[in-house]
C-alpha cells in the first residue's frame, strides 16, 4: 500500500520557505510550535537544544561581558566617590599641613613667651591679621588650660583641663590635636603643645575658618565632612537635607575606612560614600548615585534584549531548517508506524525525500515489524500455555490438600484420645488454609496475588464450620478487610498464622458452652499492614506462653511466631480481656520472584 506521491525536495522546501515569507506570522507559530517547553522530546526540540548548549560557553561570555559592564556602571559611584575622598582629603591635608606649621612657627614668638599679657595679644592679633582667611581665633593656654590671651574671644576656645584634646597634650600623649567642635559650637580646632624650654606651658590653638576649607575642596557633585575620633561631623559646604545615611548605616561606612560603600540615604536616594583619613581626622565624602544606577539599570536591559533577539533569530533559522529537512520526513514515518500499530501493514510510502538515514531507518523496520508479529503470535501462544499449566497446577496441589484434609479427618474419627484427636484437627485446618488459597489463586484470574477480604471470609467460615460453630451462632465472627492485594509468597504465612489464631480463640477462649466474639479486622496503610485477631474469651492462663500453649495445640503459638518472623513483621500477644494477636508488616504489593514459601518446620526452630 502506498500513500499519495510526495512533491520533490526542491520545490517543496522552496514553497514552503515562499509561503512563509508571504506571511509572517508562520514564524512565530512554527517557533512556539518549536519550544523545547511544549515539545522537548521531539526532533526539533532537541536539534534546538543541542544548539543551546553547544552556544552555551558563547553566551555565558556575552551575559559576562554584559554583566561585567553593567557592574561597572553601577560601581561608577563607589568609584568616584574613592576617588573624590582622595583628592578631598590631600585638600584638607595641605590646609592642616599649612595650620600646623603656621602655629609652630607661631609658638617660636617671643611675645608669646613674655610675661605680659598685652604682649601675648599683640601677637596674637598680628598672626591673625596675617591669616585672616585661615583662622576664626587664636588663643594661648597655660599649662592648667586656663587662657593666657585670646585675640577676639578668650572664653571661645577656653579648655581647661577636662578637654580630652588638651589632656592629650598635657599628658605628652600627642604634640598636636585636631578635634571638631569648641566652645560648644561647631568647627575645626588645631591644637599644639607649647613647651618654651622644654617643659609643657601650655597649648597653642587656632579655629580653623570652615570657610577655608571648603574653598579648597571642590570636588564636583560631591559634598565633604571632615569627622573626629568622636565620630562629630563637620559640613564643608552646604549638602541636601537628609544626604547622609541613618546612623547605623553612618557608622558602618566610618568604620570601613577607605573601602566605597552604597547606602540610601535618609532622604530615601541611592548615594556612594568613602572615607580617608587626615593626621587626627577623616574625610568623609558621599556622591549622589541614582543617575549612575539608572543608567546602569537601561543599560543592562537594553543589551540583554539584544542577546535575547539574537539568539531567537538564531534559533528560528534552525527551527525552519530543522522542519523542512528533517521533523517533516520524521513524522511521515511516523504516521506509517502509528498506522502500523492499529493493526495495518507497515508502509513508510514514498522515500525520496527522506534523509538517507532515516530511509535506511525505514527499510529495517518493515524487515523488524514482519518479523516482531511472527514472534507476537509465538509469544502470545507460549503466555496463554503457561496460564493454563499454572492454573491446573494451583487447581491439583488444592485437589491434593483437600484429599490430604479428608485423610487426616478420616484417621482423627478413629482416634480415641482427645489430645491426639486435637491434633489431627489442627493439620486438617492448616491443610484446608492452604487448599483455599490455592482455589483463590487460579479461580480469580490471577496467579500471583490474593483478594484478602474474600479469602478471609472464606477461611474463617470455613474453620468455624469445620469446628461445628456457625459465625452467627454460640461465637460470633465478624471480619474486617478491604479488598486489599496481598502476594501469594505473604498470603501463606498470614493464612496459616489466622488458621492457628482463629483455631485457638474457637477451640479454649470459650469452654463450658459460653458464647463469645471473635474478630479478624485487617487494615493498610501506604505499604504498611496491620493484622489483629482477638476475642473476648477468657485469655491465656500467667505463665510461660509456649508451655501452655504446648498443653492447647502443641505448636500453635510457635508457628504464628515463626511466620511472623518469616514475614520481617513485628508480633504482639496480649491476654489482659481475651486474647489479641496483632502482627505489623511491609506489604510487597507484586509477587516476588523466587520467593520462597512458607516453611512450618522453619518457623518453629
Amino acid at each position: 500500500m502506498s500513500g499519495p506521491p510526495a512533491p520533490a525536495a526542491g520545490r517543496g522546501r522552496a514553497g514552503g520557505l515562499a509561503a512563509i515569507w508571504r506571511n509572517p506570522g508562520a514564524i512565530g507559530g512554527l517557533l512556539v510550535a518549536w519550544l523545547p517547553v511544549r515539545r522537548l522530546a521531539g526532533v526539533r526540540g532537541r536539534v534546538g537544544l543541542l544548539l543551546m548548549v553547544a552556544g552555551i560557553p558563547l553566551m555565558l561570555l556575552s551575559v559576562a561581558i554584559v554583566w561585567r559592564g553593567s557592574r561597572l556602571l553601577a560601581d561608577a559611584p563607589r568609584q568616584r566617590a574613592g576617588i573624590q575622598a582622595a583628592a578631598a582629603a590631600g585638600q584638607v591635608g595641605a590646609v592642616l599641613d599649612g595650620t600646623r606649621q603656621f602655629l609652630a612657627g607661631l609658638a617660636t614668638e617671643p611675645d608669646l613667651s613674655a610675661a605680659a599679657p598685652s604682649a601675648c595679644l599683640r601677637a596674637l592679633r598680628r598672626a591673625l591679621v596675617l591669616q585672616s582667611e585661615r583662622f576664626d581665633e587664636l588663643v594661648v593656654l597655660n599649662a592648667d588650660g586656663a587662657v593666657v590671651c585670646a585675640a577676639h574671644d578668650p572664653d571661645r576656645l577656653a579648655a581647661g583641663t577636662d578637654a580630652p584634646w588638651f589632656r592629650a597634650l598635657h599628658d605628652g600623649r600627642s604634640e598636636i590635636e585636631e578635634t571638631l567642635g569648641h566652645g560648644g559650637a561647631p568647627g575645626l580646632l588645631v591644637a599644639i603643645a607649647w613647651r618654651p624650654g622644654g617643659r609643657f606651658a601650655g597649648a597653642l590653638a587656632g579655629a580653623v575658618a570652615t570657610g577655608a576649607l571648603a574653598q579648597r575642596s571642590p570636588i564636583g557633585a560631591g559634598y565633604v565632612w571632615l569627622v573626629d575620633a568622636a565620630d562629630r561631623l563637620l559640613p564643608l559646604g552646604a549638602p541636601p537635607p537628609g544626604f547622609l545615611p541613618a546612623p547605623p548605616l553612618l557608622r558602618d561606612i566610618l568604620a570601613a575606612g577607605a573601602v566605597p560603600s552604597m547606602a540610601m540615604s535618609q532622604a530615601g536616594g541611592p548615594a556612594a560614600f568613602a572615607v580617608n583619613e587626615v593626621g587626627g581626622l577623616r574625610v568623609l565624602v558621599g556622591t549622589p548615585a541614582a543617575r549612575d544606577l539608572a543608567h546602569a539599570r537601561e543599560a543592562l536591559l537594553a543589551r540583554v534584549a539584544g542577546l535575547v533577539l539574537l539568539l531567537a533569530a538564531g534559533l528560528a533559522a534552525v527551527a525552519i531548517g530543522a522542519n523542512a529537512m528533517l521533523v517533516q520526513p520524521i513524522k511521515h514515518l511516523s504516521r506509517a508506524v502509528r498506522a502500523w500499530r492499529k493493526g495495518a501493514p507497515f508502509d513508510p510510502g514514498e522515500r525520496g525525500g527522506m534523509p538517507l538515514e532515516l530511509r535506511e531507518l525505514a527499510d529495517s523496520f518493515a524487515e523488524a515489524t514482519r518479523a516482531l508479529v511472527e514472534r507476537e503470535r509465538q509469544l502470545q501462544r507460549a503466555v496463554e500455555q503457561q496460564e493454563l499449566l499454572m492454573q491446573e497446577i494451583h487447581h491439583r496441589v488444592k485437589n491434593n490438600l483437600q484429599i490430604i484434609a479428608s485423610l487426616l479427618n478420616l484417621q482423627a474419627s478413629r482416634i480415641r484420645l482427645p489430645e491426639a484427636k486435637r491434633e489431627f484437627a489442627a493439620a486438617r485446618d492448616r491443610v484446608r488454609a492452604l487448599a483455599t488459597l490455592h482455589r483463590h489463586l487460579y479461580a480469580h484470574g490471577d496467579l500471583h496475588t490474593i483478594n484478602m477480604r474474600s479469602f478471609l471470609h472464606e477461611l474463617c467460615d470455613q474453620l468455624l464450620t469445620a469446628m461445628g460453630e456457625s459465625g452467627d451462632g454460640r461465637i460470633k465472627l465478624s471480619i474486617e478487610a478491604p479488598a486489599l492485594q496481598i502476594s501469594s509468597d505473604q498470603a501463606v504465612p498470614m493464612a496459616l498464622i489466622v488458621t492457628e489464631a482463629v483455631s485457638n480463640s474457637a477451640r479454649y477462649a470459650f469452654p463450658g458452652g459460653r458464647s463469645g466474639h471473635i474478630r479478624v479486622a485487617l487494615s493498610a496503610e501506604d505499604d504498611r499492614a496491620r493484622l489483629i485477631i482477638e476475642d473476648d474469651g477468657i485469655g491465656l492462663p500467667d505463665g510461660p506462653h509456649e508451655a501452655q500453649s504446648g498443653s492447647h495445640d502443641g505448636i500453635g503459638l510457635q508457628l504464628i511466631r515463626g511466620f511472623a518472623r518469616q514475614l520481617g513483621g513485628s508480633f504482639t500477644l496480649t491476654h489482659a480481656q481475651g486474647t489479641r494477636y496483632e502482627l505489623e508488616l511491609s506489604l510487597r504489593r507484586e509477587h516476588a520472584a523466587g520467593a520462597e514459601p512458607a516453611d512450618a518446620s522453619a518457623a518453629i526452630t
